[in-house]
């Protein structure tokens, strides 16, 4: 704040900063919160908002595979924060051209430092966010261009990928630059975003190609059927001797009498207990409840099954139907392995169309 105003005191410089923050991330929220108004727009359920140091996030359930719904929601959070640069930059000026008291004069110079510093870092924002390079929203942006242009999402998406990583790579040389000229807080925080945008875009790239070769597939394709589970009262005791020794697996199910998925016992927490205890306690003692369970039914698809292992961290999918009734398991290995060989077969379709 001192750079935009000058002669103040400590306290009126902390002021300053504290209120130019909070408008720095109520921006930001704005920003993501244009993306996430144009995808219910077009029924795209948003699941949250997330804000950190590079920015936020809008945790979208499916991305838009229609070129022009991606640009309109891609180009939403740019435009509101250009909108906000626009604004706080004409309050910027009102302030400046205003008659006003002399007592009130102090106080109007900090708030016209405040929106002068907000209007330069919203103009930012949204000017670094159409950078061509994802997770950009400029990525996004010419991904739907390319798409229009060459009507392949996959090659658009990879095209748009590896512009993201080149841009990336030019951050990073021009982070070193400024490091070696002398600017240590500068060039880190150049470096920084250029690992952010190269980490993003190969991350992005994976998952892309990862989800694009389990389109399609349902669950009860894939699903292994010949389960080893474990009823609820019987003693970890016997569970460890009878099911977990003869299987040598860390995790089974636990179901009742007429098949239900009640739950999942895991090797760790018996070995936890005592060995003069465990044939005292039940299995349904210290089983891990449905309710942090992956479970999906056999008509589900198994790229929604890899989404829902990764948000609750967890290794397999349980196959129920609508009552609970377990039919099958499927491993994070299952849909890697199925994965692996479709892409190997696109790779090699692709082949030799060329």
């Amino acid at each position: 704040m001192p750079d935009y105003v000058k002669g103040l005191t400590s306290v009126n410089y902390w002021f300053m900063g504290s209120m130019g923050t909070g408008i720095l991330f109520f921006s930001v929220l704005l920003h993501e919160l244009a993306h996430s108004m144009v995808a219910r727009r077009y029924n795209i359920p948003v699941k949250s908002i997330t804000l950190f140091i590079f920015g936020g996030v809008s945790d979208i359930a499916k991305e838009p595979t229609d070129f022009h719904q991606e640009f309109k929601m891609s180009i939403a959070g740019p435009l509101a924060s250009l909108g906000l640069g626009a604004i706080f930059a004409l309050s910027s000026w009102l302030i400046s051209n205003s008659p006003s008291s002399a007592n009130a004069i102090s106080f109007l110079v900090q708030i016209k430092g405040i929106f002068f510093y907000s209007a330069i870092a919203n103009v930012m924002l949204g000017a670094f966010n159409l950078v061509p390079a994802f997770p950009l929203d400029g990525g996004r942006v010419l991904r739907a261009g390319l798409v229009r242009w060459k009507k392949d999402y996959h090659d658009a998406t990879k095209i748009a990928t590896t512009i993201g990583i080149l841009i990336s790579y030019m951050f990073i040389g021009f982070g070193l630059m400024v490091l070696i000229r002398g600017d240590f807080v500068g060039g880190l925080w150049i470096l920084l975003i250029g690992w952010f945008l190269h980490n993003g875009a190969q991350s992005y790239m994976s998952q892309f190609e990862l989800t694009s070769a389990l389109r399609g597939i349902i669950v009860e394709k894939i699903m292994n059927t010949k389960i080893i589970s474990v009823k609820r009262d019987v003693s970890i005791d016997f569970a460890l001797k009878n099911f977990f020794m003869t299987s040598m697996k860390s995790e089974l199910p636990v179901i009742d009498e007429q098949d239900h998925l009640l739950g999942m016992i895991t090797l760790k927490d018996i070995l936890n207990i005592s060995e003069n205890q465990r044939n005292d306690v039940r299995v349904q003692d210290i089983m891990i409840q449905t309710g942090y369970l992956a479970i999906m039914q056999r008509d589900m698809e198994v790229e929604k099954a890899l989404i829902q292992m990764i948000q609750k961290r967890v290794g397999k999918i349980f196959v129920c139907d609508k009552d609970g009734k377990l039919f099958g398991v499927v491993s994070k290995t299952d849909i890697m392995n199925i994965a692996s060989e479709r892409q190997k077969y696109l790779h090699a379709i692709k082949r030799t169309r060329s």
